[in-house]
């Protein structure tokens, strides 16, 4: 059986991103000290990382096995949130919009664009542009990891540290 390269690079994104997301799983997650939310948003927060997490894992097997409708499902999930829109009180949103920086919003917003894109790469059965799309939702996730938990990923503020040395 000859291995292509598609299925190595899946694995390898799966590999890179499993410690991420298992960390995020195990733990709470903490905000930029600058973003303060109430506990019950916050718990609202968690649980919506540690859906996201699963999520993350379950595409990267089902990219692997050319399980179309399974990352399609999940994408839409994601795209839609798992607990977020459907759990969150009309208080708790005001909370987030008062709270949360533009940058995160946006952030926010291009994530879930990313998810969408990802549901129709796979839709279309393009399992280069699914993997393509898999990276950069991929890439949302470290992007705002980096810009508002690097007290939660210590790794990510080394290496904002280390750009700003050119």
């Amino acid at each position: 059986m000859k291995i292509t390269r598609l299925p190595a690079i899946v694995f390898i994104i799966a590999g890179l991103c499993m410690d991420t997301l298992q960390t995020i799983a195990a733990e709470p997650h903490t905000p930029k000290q600058d973003v303060q939310l109430s506990p019950d948003l916050l718990s609202l927060l968690r649980a919506e990382m540690l859906e996201i997490a699963g999520g993350m894992q379950g595409i990267a097997l089902a990219l692997a096995t050319a399980d179309w409708m399974s990352i399609q499902e999940t994408s839409s999930k994601i795209r839609d949130s798992y607990i977020m829109d459907r759990k969150l009180t009309p208080a708790q949103a005001e909370e987030l919009e008062q709270v949360l920086p533009e940058q995160f919003k946006q952030l926010d917003a291009e994530f879930h664009q990313r998810a969408e894109k990802l549901g129709a790469a796979a839709q279309a059965h393009d399992r280069e542009l699914t993997v393509f799309q898999y990276s950069r939702l991929l890439e949302s996730c470290t992007l705002c990891h980096a810009a508002y938990a690097t007290t939660r990923f210590p790794g990510f503020a080394a290496a904002v540290r280390q750009d700003h040395h050119h």
